[in-house]
């Protein structure tokens, strides 16, 4: 009998390391892999110059962008948040949730992932073309659409969530580590289902979720701003495919096939912003897209928690997994081409832009039009107010009014004794 149990004992012990051992395979590790390329910082920027490169940018354009060191990582470095608007001319309007801000709020989000330096670069790109259209020809398209961003619209740009990721990258030379300094996906650490099957208890995997909700100090800034400021879109920039997500993306919402509330409105926009590239972008609800599920993502968070209008996730680049990819190589662009994927990624931005300054406008214009139009039921206390006050006039003047404009005659009154009198005459006649 105790044989038999200690055969069963060791049956048991080697069918979970087997398990154990299958797990570990089929999770997405961050083991560093022979890469086909490797980024040539002639092009790309490194941890260092694109510090450099942003203080730069900010420095001189003084009066449109600032740039905010308080959000800083686990390691201490800066998360390089802009603040791009016209401060000379700031709008505020307290109201609604939508109409909190005359200007319209964008959060815009670069560099969750450590291996996805695509994003990065794209932000830089995007500081430079927005900052070089002020000094372009007058009346010019980049001309316009500087104007138009920094007078229309109040960007809050967080350009690297994650630097201590990045630091352990360029450090180590591993081009597939995808976490914090921990090795956790800031990308399933948001408190919107998480913990779900759609992300890793396994610190090993590259969906870690980290020990609890918001465990990693990078996630501050997000939850900061976004608690601060009511904003009217988020975005969450990545690369890897080309594909523009609507919420959600969870393993509930996935079963439950839960929406978005504006979900015509925000595919209107994942429509144009595909369109504008010459459709290479594939968009649609994060959960019908993909096959598998992702708790605890930001863009999720930023829509079911904060309640934000219009919170998006985009995969600027890539093909997707595929036969022969390795890390690099998945998630950014060769060194020489870099130029032109980010020129070609760009009209996103336009559209992106353009499209919230008109919807914010629509809402604004609706609102106050229904400020203009009194409620149904204070319509009818003015008409019959109105109606007292002139049937009180119309009485008031009644008897100065001449007989045939009356309502009625005047009739004549004749009193008792008078009567009395009349009879009294006949009589003794």
């Amino acid at each position: 009998m105790v044989e038999r149990t200690r055969k069963y004992t060791k049956y048991i012990q080697t069918l979970f390391i087997l398990l154990y051992y299958i797990c570990s395979c089929c999770c997405g590790d961050v083991k560093p892999k022979h890469e086909l390329y490797l980024p040539n910082y002639q092009y790309y920027h490194n941890l260092q110059r694109i510090g450099q490169h942003i203080e730069e940018i900010v420095s001189r354009n003084p009066t449109y962008l600032r740039l905010d060191t308080q959000y800083v990582s686990r390691q201490g470095r800066s998360q390089y948040v802009v603040r791009m608007t016209n401060f000379s001319d700031s709008h505020t309007f307290t109201g609604s949730y939508v109409l909190s801000q005359y200007k319209p709020k964008i959060l815009l989000s670069f560099g969750e992932h450590a291996r996805e330096f695509f994003p990065v670069e794209s932000v830089i790109h995007l500081l430079q073309n927005i900052t070089g259209g002020l000094t372009a020809v007058k009346g010019s398209p980049e001309e316009t659409f500087s104007r138009t961003v920094l007078s229309k619209l109040d960007l809050f740009i967080v350009s690297l969530v994650n630097p201590d990721g990045r630091h352990y990258v360029e450090e180590t030379g591993n081009y597939c580590w995808r976490g914090t300094s921990t090795g956790v996906d800031l990308n399933r650490n948001f408190d919107w289902h998480f913990g779900g099957r759609g992300s890793s208890g396994n610190a090993r995997d590259e969906e870690y979720r980290g020990v609890n909700a918001f465990s990693e100090p990078e996630s501050n800034v997000l939850t900061e701003l976004t608690a601060k400021y009511k904003f009217d879109a988020f975005v969450s920039l990545h690369s890897g495919i080309r594909q523009i997500y609507v919420p959600f993306a969870d393993s509930v919402s996935k079963e439950e096939k839960r929406l978005p509330e504006n979900l015509d409105t925000q595919l209107q926009l994942a429509k144009l912003m595909s369109k504008v590239t010459g459709n290479l972008f594939t968009y649609g609800i994060a959960h019908e897209l993909n096959d598998y599920a992702a708790d605890g993502t930001i863009f999720d968070f930023m829509a079911g928690v904060r309640q934000i209008p219009f919170s998006f996730a985009i995969e600027l680049w890539g093909e997707g997994d595929h036969k022969g990819a390795k890390c690099f190589d998945l998630f950014n662009p060769e060194s020489q081409v870099l130029q032109k994927a980010l020129e070609e990624v760009h009209p996103i931005y336009q559209t992106l832009f353009s499209f919230i300054i008109d919807w914010k406008e629509g809402q604004i214009k609706d609102y106050f039009n229904k400020i203009d139009e009194p409620p149904t039921s204070l319509s009818v206390l003015y008409f019959m107010l109105a109606f007292v006050v002139m049937v009180t006039v119309l009485m008031a003047l009644h008897r100065k009014l001449p007989s045939f404009l009356r309502f009625y005659n005047r009739r004549r009154i004749v009193s008792l004794r008078s009567l009395s009198s009349t009879f009294s005459v006949m009589k003794i006649t």
